[in-house]
């Protein structure tokens, strides 16, 4: 039989929220990027004077990127203890009207001839996307099958780097735009705006009319649909940190702080490429562009090889892929104070972070939603965007300054000391992960709760059998394992991390399985391994 989808398992059969996103987190990176080439003209007629105004309002969009990402994150936890089934889509509409008032203010700067609200605009619009993202990404690790995490996550990525690099070809479409209706005037530096409103319309309208949010999670699923009781025993400590939904410390340091070094990179990469080769190589403008798209089509389809190699390759494993991926891409790029960076050294570094970033973002999520386990993920998410947007608005100030700083002889560019500093931030990463290794597993297998003694022949195939899984740091002995404490112990558990159950026989009869479907590879077990014939088309 053909594997359910998840409307199939959802018990309202409406929870088909995956093309809403794709089209809202699309249009979400089309925003930035349909408005960047226009910008600065645009500043320009509203009454900016002067050229580090455009740099501020770049600067807060970042900014509000971060406020969004932790403000709609808990604003996200605090719906879903509201209603599960409703408050997602309460918290998603609010954060699109916050899109639509920053889209008026940014149209209504060119009628009043304020150029300050063009600022909050972008602020606003700031805030949109970075609270988009954290709610989508908390609701997708809550409603994803555990093992489809990764691979949904790069798709997301997908989307959005698509976005960016469409963006500025739904912008040439307005280039030839010019009319006029009472004081506003449509050309091609205003359409671009009035599009995006539009769209912001558009994402509200199908928001509240199609999103319908499922009140039981992924791993839930597979669990109430196998039959699957609470398996195992617990150390009496481990059972009090899993009830109540503490992650490891250990683990979501460190994959913030890789987060962040990515973001650092990624964000050196975007402001210091076009004065970089104008300055060391005479690139055109037209070659600039050639270059920028190159990297679009580069990231696009790394994003999506991502998806890919996650069923082959365990999460851990790409995470030091894209760490090293970084550490080489920016050692290519150092050169020295005797000698320029060469062409050709120069495009092979370029890509490598190229490819080292939509590896390191989407694996980052990925491992740090099953970090994280069966909790209110919104503000962790929150949290870990926030992270990623910091470097983004102060990381172009450092990367400009360490240019001028390492100049040469006619204002020519060196490139050590910004890459020597990339360079060293990735052999951090690297010691990070090499000393978190350990913990950066799955939420219940870290915290020991196995998944033996319950578990029928079905659902060990498509979660994983006790011999496939890693052995987790805080795995007890059977002389601790509270065999006396299991009834005191699951209904707590499950109340914090699976919700409420209608009975105690409900409990005893279809809940969590405390393990996570590691293979021997460290990856993700196969949850489509067929057993006894059936498969998980049976379920």
């Amino acid at each position: 039989m053909s594997e359910p989808s998840h409307a199939q398992l959802d018990n309202t059969g409406k929870n088909n929220y995956l093309p809403l996103f794709y089209f809202n987190v699309f249009f979400a990176c089309v925003s930035f990027s349909i408005i960047m080439p226009s910008l600065s003209p645009y500043l320009e007629r509203c009454g900016a004077g002067s050229p580090t105004f455009l740099a501020w309002v770049v600067c807060v969009y970042s900014i509000g990127e971060m406020v969004g990402s932790l403000l709609f994150g808990y604003l996200y936890n605090v719906a879903v203890r509201w209603d599960r089934s409703r408050g997602p889509r309460v918290v998603l509409c609010i954060v699109v009207l916050t899109g639509i008032v920053g889209s008026s203010l940014y149209l209504a700067a060119d009628v009043l001839q304020m150029p300050y609200l063009v600022m909050w605009g972008r602020g606003l619009q700031g805030l949109w996307t970075g609270g988009q993202q954290s709610v989508e990404q908390a609701y997708l690790a809550f409603a994803a099958f555990p093992g489809e995490r990764t691979e949904l996550t790069s798709r997301l990525g997908t989307f959005a780097v698509l976005g960016f690099i469409l963006g500025p070809a739904f912008g040439a479409m307005f280039t030839t735009v010019d009319t006029k209706f009472g004081k506003l005037i449509v050309d091609q530096y205003t359409a671009p705006g009035i599009f995006i409103l539009f769209v912001g319309f558009a994402m509200f309208i199908a928001t509240a009319n199609r999103f319908r949010p499922s009140s039981i999670s992924g791993r839930e699923k597979v669990g109430s649909s196998s039959g699957v009781n609470l398996a195992g025993d617990v150390e009496e400590g481990d059972a009090r940190n899993l009830a109540a939904g503490k992650p490891s410390t250990t683990a979501v340091t460190a994959l913030l702080l890789i987060f962040f070094i990515h973001f650092y990179s990624f964000a050196v990469q975007e402001t210091i490429t076009t004065p970089l080769v104008l300055n060391l190589y005479d690139f055109e403008q037209y070659q600039v562009n050639v270059l920028f798209i190159a990297v679009g089509v580069l990231s696009l389809l790394t994003s999506a090889a991502v998806g890919v190699i996650s069923r082959f390759v365990s999460d851990r494993s790409m995470l030091i892929l894209s760490l090293v991926l970084g550490l080489i891409g920016s050692v290519l790029l150092i050169d020295d104070e005797e000698n320029f960076l060469p062409l050709p050294r120069f495009f092979l570094g370029f890509g490598v972070i190229t490819v080292a970033f939509p590896f390191g973002r989407n694996v980052t999520i990925s491992i740090f939603s099953a970090v994280l386990g069966e909790v209110e993920q919104g503000f962790y998410m929150g949290l870990m965007l926030a992270v990623g947007a910091i470097p983004r608005a102060l990381g172009p100030f450092w990367a400009i300054l360490s240019l001028q700083l390492a100049s040469g002889e006619g204002g020519r560019y060196h490139t050590y000391l910004e890459f020597m500093t990339s360079s060293a931030l990735f052999c951090l990463s690297l010691l990070v992960v090499l000393v978190s290794y350990k913990t950066l597993i799955p939420f219940e297998e870290y915290f020991g709760v196995d998944g033996e003694g319950g578990v029928d022949g079905e659902t060990k195939g498509l979660l994983g059998t006790p011999e496939s899984r890693t052995q987790s740091p805080h795995a007890v002995s059977s002389s601790k394992r509270l065999n006396t404490r299991r009834s005191s112990f699951r209904p707590a558990m499950v109340s914090q991390i699976q919700g409420e159950f209608p009975s105690s026989n409900d409990l005893l009869s279809s809940s969590l399985l405390g393990s996570s479907s590691k293979d021997s590879r460290g990856g993700w077990g196969d949850r489509r391994k067929k057993v006894g014939g059936e498969g998980y088309g049976a379920l």
